[in-house]
């Protein structure tokens, strides 16, 4: 935080001699609170499957004040300031964070908006730009759409506010809820509807286990929905307590509705633990239900599953005071 100090006049100090005061009898006017704050922006993802890469090229960041004043920050690579950074988000899982921006000094106060600007995938230069690489090595361009077609795309999440003190932000990039591969089409979609702004400050992380029981009987009783090589999608959705039958991601004129999921987290096999886990991180604080599934593979964001379905459903409760851990298991 900034201060601004203020000592006295000369003319008070003479004033105050002059009636015969003393300085320890001055009063000094109080040192007054800077209106600047600081403002760090990381990026961090939770994943999905099929993928071994998911390049994500930030041309620059802009932060709008309800009072209209606009600032901008070029995001540029840490290994050749003339290139924009490129981030691959599956580097960056759970809570492990990617700093774009450090320490940026902004006016406090209330935004309208943040808005990320994006290097659209360019077939002609895949290197450079934003692109996917599949399990197989294959590479498709990775596109963010808006009006305009100038190469570059736009991330923009509405209403933050940056108090006089240290900001820290992370975009959370959920890719099961963002990504879309469309059927005959060279290119990937990247959508803001699994883009979330999350204050460091004011969020908590949700983690836990899926025991091996619980997963066998979820295949077990879930077989007709295998995919071709027999696996299946293991998941933990995240839903509003409000929402009264969890359904799968989907949207309904590009908003997603109270029965579609906050969030998602991939359940992964911890050979060190001997046991499968996952992690929800920046969750604002609240009452949740939080659900575990075995048919996430089938989960078409673009669209309702009918097969689709909840294996077991908790409700939760996350505090400011601390992370929270939640167990899935057969007795439970």
């Amino acid at each position: 935080m900034n201060f601004k100090s203020t000592i006295l006049s000369s003319a008070i100090i003479f004033a105050l001699a002059g009636c015969g005061s003393s300085n320890d009898d001055a009063e000094t006017t109080p040192p007054q609170t800077s209106d600047k704050a600081t403002f760090s922006l990381g990026i961090s993802d939770a994943p999905v499957s099929g993928l071994k890469q998911v390049n994500v090229v930030f041309d620059s960041i802009t932060i709008k004040a309800q009072e209209g004043e606009e600032v901008s920050f070029e995001t540029r690579s840490k290994n050749d300031s003339t290139l924009a950074q490129m981030v691959n988000l599956l580097d960056y899982t759970g809570d492990d964070i990617f700093q774009l921006l450090d320490d940026q000094e902004v006016p406090a106060g209330d935004y309208s908006w943040i808005r990320a600007q994006v290097i659209n995938g360019d077939t002609n230069n895949l290197s450079l730009t934003s692109h996917v690489v599949y399990e197989d090595g294959s590479i498709a361009p990775l596109i963010v759409k808006r009006k305009g077609n100038d190469g570059v795309g736009e991330i923009q999440l509405d209403g933050f506010t940056l108090n006089q003190t240290d900001n820290e932000f992370v975009l959370e990039f959920d890719l099961k809820k963002s990504l879309v591969d469309p059927q005959n089409n060279n290119e990937v979609f990247l959508k803001p509807r699994g883009v979330r702004l999350q204050n460091l400050s004011e969020s908590q992380d949700i983690e836990g286990t899926v025991s091996q029981t619980l997963i066998n009987n979820c295949e077990t009783d879930n077989i007709g929905l295998a995919a071709d090589d027999s696996s299946f999608g293991h998941a933990v959705y995240l839903y509003s307590a409000q929402a009264q039958t969890p359904t799968d991601i989907h949207e309904i004129d590009d908003q997603t509705p109270d029965n579609a999921p906050l969030a998602t987290a991939n359940v992964v096999f911890d050979a060190d633990d001997n046991e499968y886990e996952f992690e929800l991180a920046f969750i604002t604080p609240g009452d949740y239900q939080l659900a575990y599934t075995c048919s996430a593979h089938i989960d078409d964001a673009e669209q309702v599953d009918a097969d689709f379905n909840i294996y077991q459903l908790k409700q939760i409760s996350l505090t400011q005071a601390d992370d929270l851990s939640v167990n899935f298991d057969i007795a439970q």
